[in-house]
């Protein structure tokens, strides 16, 4: 009995062991792939791929671009802004500064009366500076309409035409842009 094998019995854990089932089985080979037909599919694909990424790109860049022009179109609007604003309160402040030029330039005895008139128009022109508004005098210039506002001629001898020859009021810029023209006489 010590030589004789056991049998195990077979259960559904052990599969049932025969010469066949001992050998590999050979894999049934599938049909032939056309390597060529692949080959062409995937340039396909990589080339559509590759038409879409520079189509995103092309999207993006768009998007940026549009945006700092947003982005520079907001800062130009906002600049305007604030010019238009200063502009509009200096117009109404000028009328102020023309009246105390002309009271400062009328006869008067009393001295204290006349600092104190120079001494306010020195203040108007620091804060009109200090807005960046300069008065321009236009004396002596070539008359030029998006300056100056004529409002008469006069026939000077040894004048050649269109040459300023009388301010009857300033004119002031804010930077370059013309707040208020200058009032003038030319010559013909």
């Amino acid at each position: 009995m010590e030589n004789e094998e056991k049998i195990i019995p077979q259960t559904e854990e052990t599969p049932a062991c025969d010469e066949n089932t001992r050998r590999a089985e050979p894999k049934t080979r599938e049909t032939p792939v056309d390597l060529d037909a692949q080959n062409a599919a995937l340039k396909a694909e990589n080339e559509a791929l590759k038409k879409e990424k520079e189509e995103q790109a092309d999207k993006y860049l768009r998007i940026v671009a549009e945006y700092d022009n947003y982005r520079k179109r907001t800062a130009k609007e906002k600049g305007e802004s604030y010019s238009n604003g200063v502009s509009k309160a200096v117009l109404e402040i000028l009328t102020i500064i023309d009246t105390l030029e002309i009271a400062l330039s009328a006869p008067c005895s009393d001295e204290n009366y006349k600092k104190g008139i120079e001494m306010t128009l020195k203040k108007a022109e620091s804060a009109l500076a200090n807005l960046n508004v300069t008065a321009v005098d236009a004396m002596g210039e070539t008359f030029d309409p998006t300056l100056h506002n004529r409002i008469m001629q006069e026939e000077i001898p040894g004048t050649e035409p269109g040459i300023v020859v009388k301010q009857f009021q300033k004119g002031y810029k804010l930077g370059e842009k013309v707040i208020r023209h200058r009032t003038v006489s030319v010559s013909c």
